[in-house]
């Protein structure tokens, strides 16, 4: 720390005492910066005031959140988010989450703050995005995803330390979209579609005379294996194989643990699959050659196709709308239902937390703990039959069973 004292000239008469501040003598500052530098100059003043100011200003000039702010006033709205995009890239994220996050980012965000002529980031107060947010023309799902989009943009600034306060404290989050509960296949819904592929006819293509057979492989590798379409698409023949017990399973991934994960397929699909003719070898659908997003369309503009033929309608005789991912749906709902722990259909459904999987599956989770309950109270039944002889035997008003001891 600085500090600031007089050096008396000849014949003054407080020249016994540094600190006394009335004079018109010379100032002058000594002491110790934060980064190890003495210091012992003139301050080049006899204002006592000017002196302060000085040494505040050369203990400013050392500070590192100085120097931090100072820098944080120099970074622009677009290098700081294509740090971020870079960091989502060098992260190995999926490349539609990057381009969402980029289309978001640099086609919304960054023509706004232009429109407003915004161009650093510290310039950003939550006043300003709140007024960005009430721009938005969204329902409460996109609404609720682009809030959590930028509200993942600014905690990265802040943790580098691109910002200091994030701005997007003080925002309230918009309201929670209600869960629309997952919908999947019934037993007799599934069987139509599978017929439904028998029928089908494809105009054009390479594949056109094994369109039929193609959707009925891959609905039923979607249905038992709980893969999602563009899995399914790029999926390798090296992922089928025969375990030890004899049994085929499909090569998921490998877990966070370093155990790879299988799941075992019944028979007649293994053998659908491993006799599907492919122009590649190497995968069962795809053909190798430019994005498998590409080959992903193609195949789901043929399901749609395939779910008109089938005609799938509900209980009141609407039309039911399907799409490709409900046969994972179906997958995870009917292992639910089975008994089988979440955990276990969340390590099979690849998620990265149980909690995606209960949000996802939630009703079905309740219809599961339903049955759990019924087993529950039959057991009551055996328990009161048991006690009824004992009940008869001694004298005294009758009492209810006790349920918990």
């Amino acid at each position: 720390m600085l500090h600031v004292y007089t050096r008396h000239l000849p014949g003054c008469e407080h020249a016994c005492d540094p600190h006394w501040r009335r004079c018109h003598c010379p100032k002058w500052i000594r002491g110790l910066l934060l980064n190890g530098e003495k210091i012992r100059r003139s301050a080049q003043t006899h204002s006592w005031e000017n002196a302060e100011k000085l040494a505040r200003k050369l203990e400013a000039d050392v500070d590192p959140e100085r120097v931090k702010i100072e820098a944080r006033r120099e970074v622009t709205l677009r290098e700081a988010v294509e740090t971020f995009l870079g960091d989502q890239k060098a992260r190995g994220l999926g490349l539609e989450t990057q381009k969402k996050y980029r289309g978001f980012l640099e086609r919304q965000f960054l023509v706004w703050a232009a429109a407003r002529k915004m161009k650093f980031l510290a310039a950003l107060c939550p006043a300003e995005l709140t007024r960005f947010r009430a721009g938005w023309s969204n329902g409460e799902t996109t609404t609720h995803r682009k809030h959590e989009m930028l509200a993942s943009f600014f905690r990265f600034c802040q943790r580098n330390e691109l910002m200091g306060k994030n701005p997007m404290d003080a925002l309230k989050k918009p309201k929670t979209p209600d869960i629309v509960p997952t919908d999947y296949f019934l037993p007799e819904e599934f069987e139509k579609i599978v017929a439904a592929t028998r029928k089908y006819e494809f105009g054009g293509g390479i594949d056109c005379r094994f369109r039929g057979l193609r959707l009925r492989a891959m609905a039923l590798l979607m249905r038992w294996a709980g893969l999602s379409i563009l899995d399914a698409t790029k999926l390798e023949r090296a992922a089928l194989s025969t375990n030890e017990e004899g049994d085929d399973e499909i090569f998921l991934y490998r877990a966070k643990t370093g155990v790879p994960v299988y799941v075992v397929i019944p028979p007649d699909v293994a053998e659908l699959l491993r006799s599907l003719p492919n122009s590649n070898p190497r995968y069962f659908f795809w053909s190798g050659n430019g994005d498998p997003r590409s080959a992903r369309k193609a195949l789901q503009r043929s399901f749609w196709k395939l779910f008109q033929l089938a005609n799938i309608r509900r209980t009141d005789g609407s039309s039911k709308r399907c799409h490709p991912h409900m046969f994972r749906d179906t997958f995870a709902v009917e292992l639910l239902l089975a008994g089988n722990p979440i955990d276990q259909v969340s390590l099979l459904l690849g998620h990265s937390s149980v909690k995606i999987t209960e949000r996802h599956y939630a009703p079905f989770c309740k219809a599961r703990q339903q049955q759990l309950t019924a087993a529950v109270k039959r057991s009551w039944a055996r328990r009161e039959t048991r006690a009824a002889p004992a009940r008869h035997a001694q004298p005294g008003p009758s009492r209810p069973p006790l349920l918990i001891q």
